[in-house]
């Protein structure tokens, strides 16, 4: 596999550890944003189903005990379902490319992982790392709630910052000068990361036996959404699916940087608010490092915007308490997100809402 830096257009072989190749002129607080692209097709990344039809994790290398994807498919009214994600291991989809992530920190020979994150970035790869024998050091800042500590601290080391940016500019920090034994683990913009992820897409597609119109997602950084776009789009090449489904962008009303910036017209790298909302969830801030590439999924017409309020996601949870001591508040945003996305909702879609993470102080709900 070969990628490809959509900036200057160098090529590299695949793997490459991401941090080695830098656009400083686009950075911001010394993070760039994600300008690779995959350039030929990744066949040791090829989708595969065991005998009894169950998703295996497309990984290079090793694997552990740990076994993510295959979550469940949930009825929640006909024509709508849940797809559950907090039944990983560590409660998030992003444990669905942590395989991928530590077999690249052992293929560039990194005893050491870093990791900037306000919980369940930070949790999956400390646990992974764990399995494989590798040291995690995770950079948060500290506002981060309780019960995210209480995992993050199972890290080898964790550096505090006092805001969110300045634990991002420790980070790449740290980074940039330990890059002998420290591997950067960057989740927004690391390909084989995003390999993993798009699992979900094909799961969702054989468990429905049909293609979905509308797949609802939590924005964050971003990654989940151009996972699963690549997937459905490589489904419909491969003639398994007939159409692509568009996928529901959920972000936070007045924190909402690809939203603003699109119909703005700021077809650029990056989109930054000057004075984003405060939340009680991290769907999206300032910016979103993903920006560029998501703007292109609405510009084809395979994406759109669904953004809510935290008035929206609290009036949610006073109709389904049992939601909140479950889950996490960004999942509830994809479900307040489904509501009102409902009201206009064309007759027989077919919507499928993906919970990302459950409540860690709390269990699942019932199927």
């Amino acid at each position: 596999m070969k990628v490809i830096c959509g900036v200057c257009k160098h090529e590299y072989e695949y793997p490459i550890e991401q941090i080695s190749h830098r656009h400083p002129e686009l950075e911001l607080d010394l993070v760039p944003p994600n300008f690779w692209e995959i350039k030929d097709y990744f066949p040791e990344f090829e989708i595969k189903f065991s005998e009894d039809g169950e998703l295996i994790l497309p990984t290079v290398g090793k694997q552990s005990n740990l076994k993510a994807g295959n979550t469940p498919l949930i009825k929640y009214r006909e024509g709508v379902y849940l797809k559950d994600e907090s039944v990983n291991p560590t409660g998030s989809f992003k444990d669905r490319g942590m395989e991928n992530i530590m077999n690249e920190v052992l293929r560039h020979g990194k005893s050491k992982i870093a990791v900037v994150s306000c919980g369940s970035g930070a949790i999956s790869i400390i646990r992974y790392a764990k399995e494989y024998g590798i040291k995690s050091l995770a950079f948060i800042h500290k506002d981060v709630d309780e019960s995210s500590i209480r995992l993050i601290s199972d890290a080898d080391e964790v550096f505090y910052s006092d805001t969110f940016i300045h634990s991002y500019e420790d980070f790449m920090k740290y980074s940039l000068s330990h890059q002998e034994d420290v591997f950067w683990g960057f989740l927004n913009t690391n390909i084989s990361y995003m390999l993993g992820l798009r699992t979900m897409a094909y799961e969702i597609v054989r468990d429905l036996r049909k293609t979905p119109d509308v797949v609802i997602i939590p924005c964050g950084s971003g990654m989940d959404i151009l996972a699963q776009n690549l997937a459905f789009r490589e489904m419909y090449q491969a003639g398994i699916i007939s159409k692509i489904p568009k996928i529901a962008i959920v972000e936070l009303k007045g924190g909402n940087p690809i939203e603003q910036g699109f119909f703005k017209g700021m077809n650029r790298m990056l989109y930054v608010i000057d004075e984003p909302v405060e939340s009680k969830t991290i769907l999206s801030n300032d910016t979103c490092f993903n920006y560029k590439k998501i703007y292109d999924m609405v510009t084809r017409g395979e994406a759109f915007f669904l953004s809510v309020s935290d008035a929206e996601i609290d009036y949610f949870i006073q109709k389904h308490p049992d939601y909140e001591a479950n889950y996490d508040y960004t999942s509830i945003s994809a479900m307040a997100a489904l509501e009102k996305y409902l009201a206009v909702a064309r007759p027989k879609e077919t919507v499928v809402t993906v919970l990302t993470c459950k409540n860690r102080i709390g269990g699942n709900l019932d199927e």
